[in-house]
């Protein structure tokens, strides 16, 4: 098997595995279509190429019936993608069946032709690669695949300023995986072949594994992991072990070209082997910290805040320093532009006060949507989230209203003592955040709830 052959191979199964993670996903039915389809006439295309490379290579007939049927599902392709965008904003069902199939029409119209000399001719297989000679039909399928490619994308540029706070980021999203893609196409298939590299053709066809792996994310994620996060913590799992590995290797070359320790005996070689299980743990813990160190820990800050709450919460026994305290922690790691916490009044638990900053608003139980949706799931409200899917529409509308992004249920007992409500000025939190706040939630619970109980304690005995 050619190298060529090889990364297809490797680019379809991926294909196939995000099919499958596509059925799986019902909560997102309404957008999970159009990407199914899109990938589905990729994966089919791929076979098709796989089919001519490793089975019908040596035969001039089928290989010719392959390479052509392998056209017919890219033809498809960018109406698919049109479709994809539109159902982005909820607009594809809007528009008449007929406008939609307008959109098909060039592509059925096209079809019967992709099996004739019109679309492509003289194919045959060159150094792990399909060639073949462009026929005069094979023109008007680039235009029209490229029309509405680019119609797609100008279509998401015109309306991201309106859409849902998560479908800008799938947005941007998009954007990336469709850029990649073109630069991969851009480079080996035609920059380089220009410059007399050929071997490489094959991978700008494959860079659209790209597209389909970004954009899988993007449409089935309403929560997005942060990247730099994610990079630093690549990288430091790379620079750790192979400091350690170096050290290791190098008092190995030391062992055997210095010290002259033949390692062929097994005595000698199994003594290494125990010398190294016994004190990789001290070496790469050393190496960690140098790690460390050399290129910061931006995910250790999340952890030492969410530490610094924890003792604030526990060794505080007045709400106002608490919550004082409470906020500049938070406002670390989430650039929130209003905090406030409400607590249940004593005499009427379905009515909360707003305590900090100090102020006369109030949330009533009986008509937030708000209110009884935490004591309902007993989690925080998430407005990016809930507005995605339209699940509680009232409370969409009470949370923008407000400018209110995230509240946190503040609970005891399973009675909910209080609301905290951050205004983050309509940001998208990362997962890491969200995570963050809901361990600061577990801590506020109990905190909050035995300091109030402490404090009507000391009431009791007063009296």
């Amino acid at each position: 098997m050619s190298l060529a052959t090889f990364i297809l191979l490797l680019v379809f199964l991926i294909n196939l595995g995000l099919l499958l993670f596509i059925l799986s996903q019902s909560k997102y039915q309404r957008r999970r279509w159009p990407i199914f389809t899109m990938i589905f006439l990729i994966v089919l295309w791929e076979a098709t190429e796989l089919s001519s490379l490793a089975i019908f290579s040596q035969n001039n007939f089928w290989l010719t019936i392959s390479v052509r049927a392998g056209l017919l599902p890219t033809l498809y392709l960018a109406p698919a993608f049109v479709w994809l965008v539109l159902s982005l904003f909820d607009k594809w069902l809007v528009i008449p069946k007929s406008k939609r199939f307008l959109l098909w029409l060039p592509a059925i119209v096209m079809s019967p032709f992709v099996f004739t000399q019109y679309n492509a001719s003289n194919i045959f297989i060159y150094e792990g690669k399909v060639v073949y000679t462009a026929g005069s039909i094979y023109w008007y399928f680039a235009i029209y695949f490229a029309t509405l490619m680019t119609l797609g994308l100008y279509w998401l540029i015109k309306n991201r300023r309106q859409a849902y706070i998560v479908v800008k980021r799938q947005i941007d999203y998009i954007f990336v995986g469709t850029a990649l893609a073109a630069l991969g196409g851009l480079v080996f298939s035609m920059l380089l072949p220009v410059l007399g590299v050929s071997n490489v053709y094959y991978i700008g066809a494959d860079s659209i594994i790209f597209f389909t792996t970004i954009v899988t994310y993007a449409l089935f994620r309403c929560q997005f992991f942060d990247l730099k996060i994610s990079i630093y913590k690549t990288v430091v799992d790379i620079l750790r072990l192979l400091i350690t590995g170096s050290i290791f290797y190098i008092f190995y070359f030391v062992l055997k070209q210095v010290v002259l320790i033949d390692f062929s005996i097994a005595t000698n070689f199994w003594l290494l082997i125990l010398f190294i299980g016994l004190t990789s743990p001290l070496v790469f813990s050393l190496a960690n910290k140098a790690v460390l160190g050399l290129v910061g820990n931006p995910s250790g800050e999340l952890k030492e805040v969410t530490n610094r709450i924890a003792d604030i919460l526990r060794s505080s026994r007045d709400l106002d320093i608490l919550f004082s305290r409470l906020a500049r922690q938070i406002h670390h790691v989430i650039d929130y532009k209003e905090i406030f916490i409400y607590l249940a009044k004593r005499k009427d638990t379905g009515v909360f006060h707003q305590v900090f900053p100090v102020g006369e608003r109030l949330l009533d139980l009986q008509t937030s949507q708000l209110v009884q949706f935490l004591d309902k799931h007993h989690q925080l409200a998430n407005f990016a989230e809930i507005q995605y899917f339209e699940s509680e529409r009232a409370l969409v509308g009470e949370m923008e209203r407000d400018h209110i992004d995230i509240a946190l249920p503040i609970f005891y007992n399973r009675q909910l003592l209080g609301v905290v409500v951050l205004d983050a000025n309509r940001e998208l939190l990362t997962i890491q955040k969200l995570q963050f706040l809901t361990q600061v939630n577990k801590y506020l619970d109990i905190a909050v709830g035995s300091l109030l109980l402490h404090q009507q304690d000391m009431v009791e005995k007063i009296k």
